[in-house]
């Protein structure tokens, strides 16, 4: 049993974390072994989310004022939330690949920039690529047609210089 110090510290950490970040994830675990949990954290670890087990009277105090606050008739049961710094859809992807695995792990919502999600809506986000596989994307495209011209002007080159052997052969 957390003392009243320790339960304002709990809050005004979580309070401190929801003004500052923009995705959140609301989730059930009941049923989850320990083992099984501690593998969903490392891996979500790897996406720069952290997932915390929290009272709902506590998560409910710590969300007032904030965008997770819309979110508030999520909290009933066993109750985690997922505080996510890294991309949302990396995340995403990483709760519903293990929701896949372990039907313990339940979404119940999210909030994604502002906006409330719900498992639909986060589903969909899952599927989207990441920023790094969109960024690689893009520079791709940038450099398709640098590269189309450069072999261009390589042809050009090698033909004029065809061209040019061929009259001093025949000058000779």
């Amino acid at each position: 049993m957390l003392r009243k110090a320790e339960k304002q510290k709990v809050v005004d950490d979580l309070s401190t974390r929801f003004h500052s970040v923009s995705s959140v994830f609301i989730v059930e675990y009941q049923g989850l072994k320990v083992k099984e949990m501690d593998t969903l954290r490392r891996k979500l670890r790897q996406t720069n989310t952290e997932l915390r087990v929290v009272k709902n009277t506590l998560l409910e105090k710590a969300s007032l004022g904030t965008d997770i606050e819309k979110m508030k008739d999520l909290f009933s049961g066993p109750t985690a939330v997922a505080i996510c710094d890294g991309e949302f859809s990396a995340a995403a992807k990483v709760f519903i690949d293990y929701g896949r695995d372990f039907s313990e792990i339940k979404i119940k919502g999210g909030v994604f920039e502002g906006e409330v999600v719900d498992l639909s809506k986060i589903e969909r986000i899952a599927k989207l690529p990441s920023k790094q596989e969109l960024v690689s994307e893009f520079v791709g495209l940038l450099s398709a047609p640098m590269s189309n011209l450069v072999g261009t002007l390589e042809q050009v080159r090698s033909n004029i210089v065809g061209v040019l052997e061929a009259l001093q052969k025949k000058k000779n």
